[in-house]
């Protein structure tokens, strides 16, 4: 075998395992026991990755092993890899704008918790030192390494976060396809603010209409909703007197969980009051993370189809519940990034004794 004939032959068998590796992955998102976690986008995402990377050395393989210039392929590799962090920064920059803002109005509104503010709060700081590196990394004066190092923070957590949030958005996606009809006695619908402090609005209407069509002639309607200190009655009384007066379901067929403030409670009260299997029906967007925290409750229930929700609402809905969701594995969130930092910082100091 002639020497320039080894790197072709290298490159092809790394195409080769990272194309099975692809097809590993993504049959393996087919056979978990249960859908309700982010292993679901985890997998599926690790296979189309693979998949793009091992296209890329098929391709590079073809091009060395024909003989042909690779400086266009190469320059096609710089695109795509340009493009994949222009995304990773757009991806972070909502998020992370996102969290600040609403890490405000928690502050604003009494709920003031110091494990609330430690991960906005370093990314704000390092977002701030990228920044200013950016403004001032020009000037030879101003140039540290020490300040280069932990300029590179934000860049690294801006690709944690953009990596977060697509295994979110596709195991959000992806559940509703993968779980099958579902058939349960009862239908738990959430409830969602009331317009004019006593109406239901297109929101809520949504979710309702979707348990009632689904719904056969056995099913019992579970609504559940408390009393918001700006309404006039309950949630659940509401979305109750909406499905018998407008959608003409049988009063003797619903039941009421009046006190439920949050999606936790929401599952908690509910399944105290019907001891027993059954579907969520909320929101497209909020399914996932309902049946999230109810795996995580160890509770018997799935989601149901889902109330649509109109496209200028539904993409600042689900940066929320993505959020949402990092508050629910903050624990995990909180050491990935005090480990990026403590690595940069320690790598910035050593940068300054040397």
């Amino acid at each position: 075998m002639k020497s320039n004939d080894i790197l072709p032959l290298f490159l092809g068998i790394v195409s080769v395992v990272l194309i099975f590796l692809s097809i590993f992955f993504y049959c393996r998102s087919w056979k978990l026991s249960d859908f309700r976690t982010l292993k679901l986008g985890q997998n599926i995402l690790n296979g189309i990755v693979l998949a793009l990377i091992g296209l890329d050395f098929i391709v590079l393989t073809i091009a060395i092993y024909f003989g042909y210039p690779i400086n266009g392929i190469l320059f096609g590799l710089i695109i795509e890899g340009g493009v994949l962090v222009f995304v990773s920064f757009l991806i972070s920059s909502l998020v992370i704008g996102s969290i600040i803002i609403l890490t405000e109005k928690m502050w604003r509104n009494g709920s003031k918790s110091f494990s609330n503010f430690l991960l906005p709060s370093a990314f704000f700081l390092f977002l701030t030192l990228t920044i200013i590196y950016g403004l001032i990394g020009n000037f030879k004066s101003f140039h540290f390494n020490w300040f280069e190092t932990l300029a590179m923070v934000y860049p690294i957590l801006a690709v944690y976060i953009s990596w977060e949030f697509l295994v979110f958005y596709v195991s959000s996606r992806s559940y509703g396809k993968r779980v099958k009809r579902i058939e349960a006695k009862y239908y738990v619908v959430h409830g969602a603010g009331l317009v004019n402090g006593s109406e239901v609005g297109h929101l809520l209407a949504s979710r309702i209409e979707a348990a009632v069509n689904y719904a056969n002639s056995d099913t019992f309607l579970v609504f559940s909703g408390g009393k918001g200190s700006d309404e006039r009655l309950s949630e659940a009384k509401a979305m109750q007197k909406y499905a018998i007066e407008k959608l003409n379901f049988p009063k003797e067929r619903t039941l009421l969980e009046e006190h439920s403030t949050t999606t936790y409670e929401n599952l908690i009260k509910s399944a105290a009051l019907i001891k027993e299997g059954f579907l969520i029906f909320t929101s497209d967007y909020h399914v996932f993370r309902a049946v999230l925290f109810a795996k995580k409750l160890n509770l018997d229930a799935q989601g149901g189809p889902s109330g649509k929700t109109a496209l200028y609402y539904r993409i600042p809905a689900f940066m929320r519940e993505f959020i949402a969701v990092m508050n629910f594995q903050k624990r995990k969130h909180v050491i990935v990034v005090s480990l990026i930092i403590a690595v940069f910082l320690f790598l910035a100091i050593t940068s300054i004794v040397i």
